[in-house]
This record gives structure tokens, C-alpha cells and sequence, in this order.
């Protein structure tokens, strides 16, 4: 009868532990990304082309996001930088070429990044993807993306293909 009682509570201890795991995951999930500013760089008042970025914060995107505004900020490109859970409110028209940098979650783009992407389709040929993952493998189906794994020392190398391709969006030529 001792044991039964110690197994019941050892149970309830562990069903315990678990809920608190995956309420912090989920609440992890849903706050992470909170945290990234709007912010507009432009030194000229002569804008002519606009890029978008839409990102979520970490250390290696925010690299990235700091190397292309670095590379602009003397031209006549207008960087915005929106957080992926403000995209929804984000119209692509608006922008000449868009930067989407994400994480792959649970086999798949997070549903903010997924739904603009479904919803703007036909602006295509001007979306850039860069996926991280934990392999650096996982990308989206049927869409031209780079794929890599988060990884510091990276990031001057990503930058500079995504500066490549950003120039050929932003000077109408083809990939």
C-alpha cells in the first residue's frame, strides 16, 4: 500500500514537471521575437528603392540585419526592419526587394512566416529566404533559399551572398 502511494505521488510529481516544461515552451514560442525594434536607415533623403527585412531576434540574424544596413547606409536604399510577428500588417507592393530571415521550427517556417509568404506569392521574384536550422539544411519547398545553421563565423558569408542577391533584385536582373 506504501509503494502504490509513492508511485501515485512520483506520477503526479513527473505529469507535474512535464506541464511545466511545455507551458514554458509554448510561452517561449509565442513571446520569442518580441523584441525587435522598427527602425529605418536611410542616409539620403533620396530614396529610391525600398528593402525589407523581416527577421526575429538572434545573435547571428542580428549580425546579418547590422552588416546589410552597414553596406547601405551610403546608397539611396531605404532598409526597414520589421519582426516577424508585425508582417501581417506589412504590405509587400510597398517594397522593391524583401529579406526573410527565419528559423525552421518543428519541420517547418514559423505561421507568421508561412501565412506573408502564402499571402504574397505573387511577389515572389523580389523575396530573399534565408533559413537557419539546426543542420543548416531544412529550407521550404519549391522556394529559392539560402539554408544554414546559425553559426557566428558565418554571418560575413551570408551576408555577402544575400548583398548578391539583393543587388540583383534591387537592379531588375534575374538570379
Amino acid at each position: 500500500m506504501n509503494n502504490l502511494q509513492f508511485l501515485r505521488k512520483f506520477a503526479l510529481i513527473i505529469i507535474f514537471m512535464i506541464s511545466v516544461f511545455l507551458f514554458f515552451l509554448f510561452w517561449n514560442t509565442q513571446n520569442m521575437g518580441n523584441d525587435i525594434n522598427n527602425s529605418v536607415n536611410a542616409e539620403s533623403f533620396n530614396v529610391e528603392q525600398k528593402l525589407l527585412i523581416i527577421t526575429e531576434p538572434s545573435p547571428f540574424k542580428d549580425l546579418i540585419v547590422e552588416g546589410l544596413k552597414d553596406y547601405y547606409k551610403n546608397s539611396t536604399v531605404l532598409i526597414e526592419v520589421v519582426n516577424d510577428k508585425s508582417i501581417a500588417v506589412t504590405d509587400a507592393a510597398y517594397f522593391k526587394a524583401i529579406l526573410v530571415l527565419h528559423r525552421w521550427e518543428a519541420n517547418a517556417p514559423t505561421r507568421n512566416i508561412q501565412s506573408f509568404l502564402d499571402k504574397n506569392e505573387s511577389f515572389k521574384n523580389t523575396i530573399i529566404i534565408l533559413t537557419t536550422s539546426w543542420n543548416g539544411l531544412e529550407k521550404l519547398e519549391n522556394v529559392d533559399a539560402l539554408t544554414g545553421a546559425s553559426v557566428m563565423n558565418n554571418a560575413p558569408i551570408f551576408t555577402n551572398k544575400l548583398i548578391e542577391r539583393i543587388d540583383l533584385i534591387l537592379e531588375n536582373k534575374k538570379l
